[in-house]
């Protein structure tokens, strides 16, 4: 038989693994076809996980309702499904979907730590307890119960990343207003863009820059958020301790900031931000 470089379904599984979101997508996209209806379900889940990551729920959840004709009642399809709509606010219909994968797949918590959060989103927090808790104890490889960090842990989180900036960023972080809430609002997730993930740490609220002009950096900070959201139990769910905590509340302001002014990595490098070599 001729050897065929055609990429596999292990190649997409190892670039999924790899953290190479695209590639996995584009090798199962082309496993699938032009008839996505006669696909491998297996090949269907591993594209609709590839397009959650990318932060593509829309397309994630059509590519999981395909699977789920040909599998009904999967569990692992069911939970994607769920996902993809908490991840477009149809929280209503995610909850059906997470509770049916909880109930086909009893022995794992993941389904079961998303209804937390749906509880705790609607602000039933001694239920959201217990639920992340029952999800752990089916799945305590795999998760962990979320820390209940103060206003004042974030606030000093913030404070670090202001101390530990150059100018001009420092100043420019200095003089935005801070606000800690418990999780986000429904309007909070609202942007003329569409929904954003219920899950996000943090949002900058305002008229954003309309792009970086000129060669002086300092003139790439003109725009100011009215106010800068941290969602603190959001945090806690990513963060453990006080290192993970720091690197989170970085991360989440570096990437505000950077879609907010219009920035990219070459911008940041130049206002010392990031290091040349830096892929984040």
């Amino acid at each position: 038989m001729a050897k065929t470089d055609d990429p596999t379904f292990d190649d997409a599984l190892e670039a999924f693994d790899s953290g190479d979101l695209e590639a996995a997508m584009i090798i199962c996209e082309g496993l699938i076809g032009e008839d996505e209806a006669k696909a491998d379900p297996a090949v269907l889940h591993l594209l609709g996980e590839s397009l959650l990551e990318l932060q593509e729920p829309g397309e994630a959840l059509h590519t999981f309702d395909v699977a789920l004709k040909a599998l009904p009642g999967e569990p692992a399809l069911l939970l994607g499904r769920g996902v993809a709509l908490f991840e477009l606010l149809e929280l209503d219909a995610s909850e059906a979907a997470l509770t049916a994968a909880s109930e086909a797949a009893p022995e794992t918590g993941e389904a079961v730590f998303y209804l937390g959060i749906l509880a705790e989103l609607r602000g039933d927090r001694e239920g959201a307890d217990q639920l992340y808790s029952t999800a752990v104890e089916r799945s305590p490889e795999n998760l962990v119960l979320p820390k209940d960090w103060t206003e004042q842990d974030i606030q000093q989180a913030f404070d670090t990343m202001i101390e530990e900036s150059p100018d001009p960023v420092s100043s420019w972080l200095a003089s935005l207003p801070l606000t800690v809430r418990d999780v986000p609002t429904l309007d909070d997730l609202q942007t003329e863009d569409g929904p954003v993930s219920p899950l996000r740490h943090c949002r900058f609220v305002g008229e954003p820059g309309d792009g970086p002009f000129g060669e002086d950096p300092e003139g790439w900070l003109d725009a100011r958020p009215t106010d800068v959201l941290f969602f603190r139990r959001n945090v806690g769910k990513t963060a453990h301790d006080e290192y993970e905590l720091h690197r989170e509340v970085y991360e989440a302001v570096l990437w505000e900031m950077m879609n907010f002014l219009c920035l990219d990595d070459e911008h940041m490098v130049r206002l010392g931000i990031l290091e040349a070599d830096d892929d984040e």
